[in-house]
């Protein structure tokens, strides 16, 4: 019975253990223009979601955000954050970091007419604690 109740435990503690964690990461973000069917928004976030898939380090994001621009296809943005902390991110994104390696984009996530992925550039790390300084 503790063993099932371990993750629970971890899940409610975000500020312990690997929540500790810290790393570069990017936020590649489009918004889809307004006025879209529900169809064509499906087909905009499809589009977006095949083209994350394919990246496999920050900089491929920087890429496929050129692609759109010149293509006219998306407006949007990239976002870097260092030293990142994980426990400041939704314990959802948290997770989806989790399942992807190092330089590969989360799924797809968003709110009406933005869709968002991210992406970890270095391996989340926890800081090496620094000695007491007196």
């Amino acid at each position: 019975m503790i063993a099932a109740l371990l993750p629970l435990l971890l899940a409610i503690q975000p500020a312990s253990g690997l929540e500790q964690r810290r790393a570069t990461i990017v936020q590649f973000e489009i918004k889809l223009a307004a006025g879209l069917s529900p169809a064509e928004q499906t087909a905009a976030t499809e589009i977006f979601a095949a083209d994350t898939r394919t990246i496999r380090r920050c900089a491929d994001a920087a890429t496929i955000g050129a692609r759109y621009k010149a293509e006219k296809r998306f407006s949007g943005s990239i976002t870097e954050r260092r030293n990142t902390a994980f426990a400041a991110l939704p314990i959802e994104l948290r997770r989806e970091l989790d399942k992807v390696p190092t330089g590969h984009a989360t799924r797809v996530f968003g709110s009406v007419g933005v869709r968002r992925v991210l992406i970890a550039c270095t391996v989340p790390r926890v800081p090496a604690a620094r000695p007491d300084t007196v």
